[in-house]
C-alpha cells in the first residue's frame, strides 16, 4: 500500500531482510502501530544479491544465537504464520582446514557452539570424500561439518515476514523514500525523534530503526547521527552446471572462499586482500550491481578450482558484484543511539551470512523493552571509541583490516595493525622508551607488556607503524615471559600499570544526589574521601556495568565514576537515559581526557606512596578510601585501590601532571626492584584474584545473584532495578559463576564448555592464566535449574577445548586468597 499513515509508534527504514525481520517482530511483540518504509522494493538494496548462506555458529555467544534463531524462523515460524514455505534449504556445511591450526581454530569455535546447541562433527580427510565425493581432500588436515546450515532464497524469505507481520497489524509501503528525521530537545536540550519526513508525506513518530543496509549513513547524517561503516564491492559467480553437485553440502574453505550449491551449479566468492572501497554510493542504486573486476576475482577462482577440480571445466552462467557495508571490527550496527533517543541502528552485518531474523527479533526487544533478550555489547552502537584523532581514517583502516581478514585464522590476543595510533595517553613515549609493545583497546594505545633485549634493556622500535593497506607488516612474536615476570614482581615487590585509558564519567546538577542514588546499587551520597564499589542495573536487575564512584570533596554535588575502557560511552548513555526518564536536573560527562590513573600495585606499593607523599597516614589509609596530600607541590588524589589482590593504590591526576608525577613514581619503583606492567599482566593478576571483567563475566543478562556481587547491593528499591532484584532473592537461580581451574597446562581463553557429570552446563566467560597458582583459572555460569554452591561443588567436571576434554576443578571464588587478605589488610 501507498497511502501513508500520519503517526506510527514504530518507523523502520528499509526493507531488506534486517529490516522486514525487525518490523515483522515489533508487530507481533506488541509494539503498536508499525509501519515498514521502502524507497524502492522489497529487498531491492544489497539483500536481493546475497549469498544467501547461514551459517550455523559465529566466533560469539550473540550473534550464533541470532543465527539459530533466524534457522528457526525461515525453517519454523514463518511457514507456519504464512502455510508457505519461506525459502529454506537445509544443506549442511563442511568448514575445511588444510593446516593443524586452521582446524584448531574450527574446533575453538565448534567446541563452544555445541554448548549452545549446535550439531558438530569432525571429520578426517578420507571421511569428508564420503560427504562430498567432488572435492579435492589431498591438501586438507581435516574439516568440522555442522548439518544445521542451509540456504535461503532472499526474496521468499523477506516477502515471508512481510506477510506473516501484516496478521499483526504491519504496513508495509514501497516506493517512499525517506527525506530527513525530524528531532526535537527535551527539557535537557537533548535531542529525540520526533517525525520522519517522506516523499509521501510526514509520519509522527517516537521510534526509528535505521535498517537503510548500505545506505544507513545517507539517513543517519539528517540527524548528524555518525553511522560507522564502508562500502566495499564484494563479488561471487554462478558456474554452469557440473554433475554431482546437486545435494552436497556448503563448503567454507579456511583461509580462501566459500562454495554453495545453487541447484546443480556452484556459487563460490571470497574476501580479497585488496578490496575495493565505494566511497560514494549512489542513492538511487535499486537492484544495481558493478561490472566483474576478474583480476582481482581471479584468486578465488584458483581456490576453487583447487578445492573442486571440476570447476575448471565449467563455464561460468552468471557474476554479482555488489555493495556490501562493513564495520570497524566486523560485528553489526545495532541498538539506540547514544545521542538522539528513539532513534536505532540496525545496518552493516558484514556480509557474514545471514542472521538477520534474529537480529531483528533483538531490535524489536531493544525498542518495546529498552535492552535486546541476550548480550549484544559486541554489536551495540555505544561499543565504538571517541575522541579519536582521525576518525574516519580509523574506520577506513579498520573495516579494510576486517573485510582483507574475514577468513584468515585469528589467535588469542590478536591485534590488528589498522587504526591505531588515534588516541594516545599523555605517557606513550615513556612506555614508547621502556619497550613496550602496544596493543590498541577502545582506540587507546596501551602497553600489552614491556619487552627486553638480550641484555635486559628495554627493546627498540616496537612502534605501531602506519597501516599499509595488508602489506602486513610484522612484529616479532613474543613469549609470555615477558607478563609472566611483571605478574611475579607484582606479587612479590611492585608494579606500575597506566589506567589512564579507564573511563571518568562525573555527574553534576541540581538532582546529581537522586541520580546517583536511582543509578548506584550503594549509596555514596555521604562518601566523601571514599571511593565505593557498585553496580549499574537495568530494570530487570540485569548488570548493565561495575564502577568505582565517590563524591567530589569540596565540589558539592558532582560525583566522580570511573568505568571500563570499552564501557565508556554505554555507560554514560545509561546514566543519561536514567536521567531523562526520571525527569532529573543533572548532567553526565565524559572527562576520560582529562584524568590520568598511575596503579601502584603490589606489597611495596606503600614504601612508594609514602617516599612520595612523606604523609604518615599511608600505613593507616583505609581501604578504598582518599589520601589527602602533594606530590611535588601538585594535589593530586591518591586512594588505596586494588584490582590485582594485592596492596595498592590509585593515583588520580590531572593528566597535564602524570609525566612529572610518574616519573617520580618510578625512581622510587626501580629502588625496590619494581617495574612497569602492561594490560595483560592486569589480566592475568585481576582474573587471578577474582576480579570480573565486563561484558564477558558480567553484562546485562546477568543479576547480581548469579554472579556473586549481591554485598555490592543494598537492600531496597531506591535504585533502578531494586524492585526486580529483591524478586529475585527469593527465586531459585537458574544458573551461578564459578571459577574453575585446569588439571594440565594447556591453556584456556573463553569459551571452553563446562562438562559437569558428563553433561554440559555452560561456557567459560573468560580465562586466563595464573603465574600463582601455576595453571589455567577461569569463571563460567554453570546452568542448572535450582543450582546452589552445593551443586557446584559436588560435581566431576572437564573443560572442553578444540574438542578436547581436560580434568577440572570448581570452586565458588578464586583458590588464590579466596578472602583477598592481602588487599584488605
Amino acid at each position: 500500500s501507498n497511502k501513508l499513515p500520519t503517526e506510527a509508534d514504530v518507523v523502520v527504514i528499509g526493507a531488506g531482510s534486517v529490516g522486514c525481520s525487525t518490523a515483522y517482530h515489533l508487530a507481533k511483540l506488541g509494539g503498536g502501530k508499525v509501519i515498514l518504509l521502502e524507497k524502492s522494493r522489497i529487498t531491492s538494496g544489497t539483500t536481493w544479491h546475497t549469498a544467501g548462506i547461514l551459517w550455523s555458529f559465529r566466533s560469539t555467544e550473540s550473534e550464533t544465537i541470532m543465527q539459530l534463531q533466524t534457522r528457526e524462523l525461515i525453517s519454523k515460524i514463518l511457514p507456519e504464520e504464512t502455510g508457505e514455505d519461506a525459502g529454506w534449504l537445509s544443506t549442511g556445511t563442511l568448514n575445511t582446514a588444510k593446516t593443524k591450526d586452521q582446524l584448531k581454530n574450527f574446533l575453538k569455535h565448534a567446541s563452544f557452539a555445541s554448548a549452545l546447541g549446535v550439531d558438530i562433527f569432525e571429520l578426517m580427510p578420507n571421511d569428508i570424500s564420503k560427504l562430498h565425493p567432488l572435492l579435492n581432500t589431498k591438501d586438507l588436515y581435516g574439516a568440522v561439518y555442522s548439518p544445521q546450515c542451509g540456504t535461503i532464497d532472499p526474496a521468499t524469505y523477506c516477502m515471508s515476514y512481510v506477510k506473516a507481520g501484516a496478521k499483526y497489524g504491519l504496513k508495509t509501503i514501497e516506493n517512499c523514500s525517506v527525506n530527513k528525521i525530524n528531532v526535537e530537545s527535551d527539557y535537557l536540550g537533548l535531542k529525540r525523534v520526533a517525525s520522519v519526513e517522506t516523499d509521501l508525506g510526514t509520519i509522527k513518530t517516537s521510534n526509528i530503526v535505521n535498517c537503510a543496509g548500505a545506505w544507513a549513513p545517507y539517513i543517519g547524517k539528517t540527524i548528524n547521527e555518525y553511522v560507522p561503516q564502508l562500502v566495499f564491492k564484494h563479488c561471487y559467480v554462478v558456474t554452469e552446471p557440473i554433475e554431482g553437485i546437486l545435494g552436497t553440502p556448503i563448503i567454507k574453505d579456511h583461509g580462501t572462499i566459500y562454495m554453495k550449491p545453487q541447484g546443480n551449479a556452484i556459487q563460490f566468492g571470497g574476501y580479497e586482500f585488496n578490496p575495493i572501497l565505494e566511497p560514494n554510493l549512489p542513492k538511487d542504486f535499486a537492484f544495481g550491481l558493478y561490472d566483474m573486476d576478474w583480476d582481482l576475482f581471479s584468486v578465488h577462482s584458483e581456490s576453487a578450482v583447487n578445492r573442486i577440480p571440476a570447476v575448471e571445466k565449467t563455464g561460468i552462467h552468471s557474476t554479482v558484484n555488489g555493495p556490501e557495508s562493513f564495520t570497524a571490527d566486523g560485528h553489526p550496527n545495532m541498538g539506540e543511539s547514544p545521542t538522539t533517543r528513539g532513534y536505532f541502528h540496525g545496518s552493516a552485518f558484514n556480509s557474514g551470512g545471514i542472521m538477520n531474523g534474529g537480529a531483528g527479533r533483538q531490535l524489536a526487544h531493544w525498542v518495546i523493552h529498552g535492552k535486546p533478550e541476550i548480550n549484544l555489547a559486541n554489536c551495540d552502537i555505544r561499543r565504538y571509541p571517541t575522541g579519536l584523532a582521525n576518525p574516519n581514517k580509523w574506520l577506513s583502516e579498520k573495516s579494510h583490516e576486517k573485510f582483507a581478514k574475514r577468513y584468515s585464522l585469528h589467535y588469542p590476543h590478536d591485534h590488528g595493525l589498522g587504526g591505531r595510533n588515534q588516541r594516545k595517553g599523555r605517557l606513550f613515549q615513556e612506555h614508547s622508551d621502556a619497550g613496550a609493545l602496544f596493543e590498541s583497546k577502545f582506540g587507546f594505545e596501551r602497553p600489552a607488556y614491556f619487552v627486553k633485549d638480550e641484555n635486559g634493556q628495554p627493546q627498540k622500535n616496537l612502534k605501531v607503524l602506519e597501516y599499509d593497506f595488508y602489506g602486513a607488516y610484522d612484529h616479532k612474536q613474543h613469549e609470555t615471559d615477558h607478563y609472566c615476570n611483571e605478574c611475579r614482581t607484582c606479587r612479590n615487590s611492585v608494579a606500575v600499570f597506566d589506567s589512564s585509558y579507564m573511563g571518568k564519567l562525573y555527574i553534576s546538577g541540581k538532582d546529581a544526589d537522586e541520580t546517583v542514588t536511582k543509578l548506584l546499587t550503594r549509596d555514596i551520597t555521604n562518601t566523601e574521601n571514599q571511593f565505593v564499589y557498585s553496580l549499574m542495573l537495568n530494570k530487570d536487575a540485569g548488570i548493565e556495568c561495575d564502577v568505582v564512584a565517590t563524591k567530589m570533596n569540596g565540589k558539592s554535588g558532582e560525583y566522580y565514576i570511573t568505568v571500563p575502557t570499552a564501557a565508556a560511552q554505554h555507560c554514560r548513555f545509561h546514566i543519561q537515559k536514567l536521567i531523562q526518564d526520571h525527569t532529573l536536573h543533572s548532567s553526565v560527562q565524559d572527562r576520560t581526557e582529562e584524568t590520568s590513573i598511575l596503579s601502584v600495585q603490589g606489597p611495596k606499593s606503600g614504601h612508594v606512596l609514602y617516599a612520595l607523599t612523606k604523609n604518615k597516614s599511608v600505613e593507616a589509609l583505609k581501604y578504598a578510601h582518599l589520601l589527602d596530600c602533594f606530590i611535588f607541590h601538585l594535589y593530586p588524589f591518591p586512594n588505596r585501590l586494588s584490582f590485582v589482590g594485592e596492596l595498592g593504590f590509585e593515583i588520580h591526576c590531572s593528566s597535564d601532571h602524570v609525566n612529572k608525577i610518574y616519573a617520580a613514581v618510578m625512581e622510587v619503583v626501580n629502588r625496590h626492584n619494581g617495574c612497569m606492567a602492561g594490560s595483560r599482566a592486569m589480566a592475568s593478576l585481576s582474573t587471578e584474584a577474582g576480579f570480573h571483567h565486563w561484558p564477558t563475566s558480567i553484562n546485562s543478562n546477568d543479576n547480581p545473584i548469579e554472579a556473586r556481587l549481591l554485598k555490592s547491593c543494598s537492600p531496597g528499591t531506591t535504585y533502578l532495578g531494586g524492585e526486580a532484584l529483591e524478586k529475585l532473592r527469593s527465586t531459585p537461580n537458574q544458573k551461578l559463576l564459578a571459577c574453575f581451574t585446569i588439571d594440565s597446562k594447556v591453556p584456556m581463553t573463553g569459551s571452553e564448555i563446562i562438562w559437569r557429570n558428563n553433561k554440559k552446563v555452560g561456557f567459560l566467560c573468560n580465562a586466563d592464566y595464573s603465574y600463582s597458582l601455576e595453571t589455567s583459572i577461569g569463571y563460567g555460569y554453570v546452568k542448572i535449574p535450582s543450582v546452589t554452591d552445593n551443586t557446584i561443588t559436588s560435581g566431576d567436571y572437564e573443560m572442553e577445548r578444540m574438542g578436547e576434554k581436560y580434568p577440572a576443578k570448581a570452586t565458588i571464588a578464586t583458590p588464590y586468597l579466596p578472602q583477598l587478605t592481602k588487599m584488605f589488610a
